[in-house]
C-alpha cells in the first residue's frame, strides 16, 4: 500500500488522480510508481494500492492498483491486503465502503480475522468462445468480468463443472507449462482482436485455467495469468467473481450457496453469491493477509535501476 509521506492518504480524490494520469484516454502509472511494483523492489506478481481520498461522503477512501504493467480495474486479495494495512493504523476500522476505478466495493474484518468483501457486479459476457491458439487447436471457455475481464477455460471436470465440448479433468500441471499454456491463450485472444463489454475498454487481460483441486476442503484450483505476464498466486479475487458469475449463468451454483477457491500454490478464499439481477451477481470474497514489513521507498536518481529496469543514465 503506498500512502503520503504523513501516514494518510494521498489528499487527491480517485478521481482526481485519474484524471491527472489520464492521457488519450488511457491510465498510465508513473515509472517511480510502477518501480515499486517489480524487480529489485518486489516480486513479479505484486500489486499495489494507492491509498486516495474518498469523494463521496459513505466512502472511507479510494483505491488504485497497478501491477509491474499497468493498471487493474479492481483487485480482490489486493483488497483484502490494503484494509489489513488500514486495521494496523486504525483498529476499529471493521465495515468500510471502498472505491476503485470499476465501482464501489464494501469490506467487512470478520471476528474469525478472515477480511471479506462484496465485490463489484460480476456478470458473463460470452459463453463457450473458441480461441485458436499459437500452436494449432483451441482453447474454449467464458468471458466474464468480475472487476477484470477474464478468459475462464475449465478442466475441473465434475458434475457441475462439465461443458459442452469441454476437456476431460485433468489435475494442474507444473507452474511453468501452466504459465505457458496461459500465455498461448492470451495471444491468441490478442491475434483475434477478441473484446468484451464496455468495462475497462473491454479490454480480457486476464486468463483463468480452472482444475479440480488438491484439498479436500476445496471445490476447485484456478491458474490465473495476470497482465503483466506473471501468474496470482492468491486465489484470485476478481478471477473467483467472474467464475462465480460463470457457474451462476449456467445454473451450477446457487445464490447463498458456498464456494471454496483454491490458488496455484494452495491458498484458498471462501466465496458465494447473491443475485444482483438478471445475468449480474454481486460475489462476496473471504481471506486473510498478513503484515510483512513497513518503511520508506526512495529513487536514488543516480541509482540505473531506480525504476525497475536497467536505463543508462543520461
Amino acid at each position: 500500500m503506498l500512502v503520503a509521506p504523513d501516514g494518510g492518504p494521498f489528499r487527491e480524490t480517485l478521481p482526481e488522480v485519474l484524471s491527472q494520469l489520464t492521457k488519450n484516454g488511457r491510465v498510465t502509472i508513473p515509472d517511480e510508481w510502477l518501480a515499486i511494483s517489480g524487480n529489485p523492489r518486489a516480486a513479479e506478481a505484486t500489486v499495489c494500492a494507492l491509498c486516495c481520498a474518498p469523494s463521496t461522503p459513505k466512502a472511507y477512501c479510494g483505491v488504485l492498483f497497478w501491477n509491474a504493467t499497468a493498471v487493474l480495474g479492481m483487485c480482490g486479495h489486493g483488497t483484502i491486503g490494503l484494509v489489513r494495512s488500514m486495521m494496523d493504523r486504525q483498529p476499529d476500522a471493521r465495515q468500510l465502503r471502498i472505491e476503485t476505478r470499476v465501482g464501489e466495493v464494501v469490506v467487512e474484518s470478520r471476528s474469525d480475522g478472515t477480511i471479506a468483501f462484496d465485490n463489484v457486479p460480476s456478470r458473463v459476457h460470452a459463453r463457450d468462445v473458441e480461441v485458436p491458439l499459437p500452436q494449432g487447436g483451441a482453447a474454449r471457455g467464458d468471458i466474464a468480468w468480475g472487476g477484470n475481464w477474464f478468459f475462464i477455460v475449465r478442466h475441473d471436470g465434475s458434475q457441475r463443472g462439465t461443458t459442452p465440448g469441454s476437456r476431460a479433468a485433468r489435475p494442474m500441471r507444473s507452474h511453468a507449462e501452466e504459465l505457458a499454456y496461459a500465455r498461448a491463450i492470451q495471444q491468441g485472444i490478442d491475434h483475434a482482436g477478441l473484446r468484451a463489454g464496455a468495462e475497462n475498454g473491454g479490454m480480457i487481460d486476464h486468463i483463468e485455467l480452472v482444475f479440480p483441486p488438491s484439498r479436500l476442503d476445496a471445490d476447485a484450483r484456478n491458474f490465473v495469468l495476470c497482465p503483466n505476464g506473471s501468474y496470482d498466486r492468491s486465489p484470485c479475487g476478481t478471477g473467483t467473481s467472474a467464475l462465480l458469475a460463470s457457474l451462476a449463468e449456467r445454473g451450477e451454483l446457487a445464490p447463498s450457496e458456498a464456494w471454496r477457491q483454491e490458488s496455484a500454490i494452495g491458498s484458498v478464499f471462501q466465496a458465494h453469491y447473491k443475485a444482483h439481477g438478471p445475468h449480474t451477481i454481486t460475489p462476496t470474497i473471504a481471506g486473510r493477509a498478513f503484515l510483512l514489513a513497513q518503511g520508506t521507498l526512495r529513487h536514488d536518481p543516480t541509482d540505473p535501476s531506480r525504476y525497475g529496469t536497467w536505463k543508462e543514465l543520461a
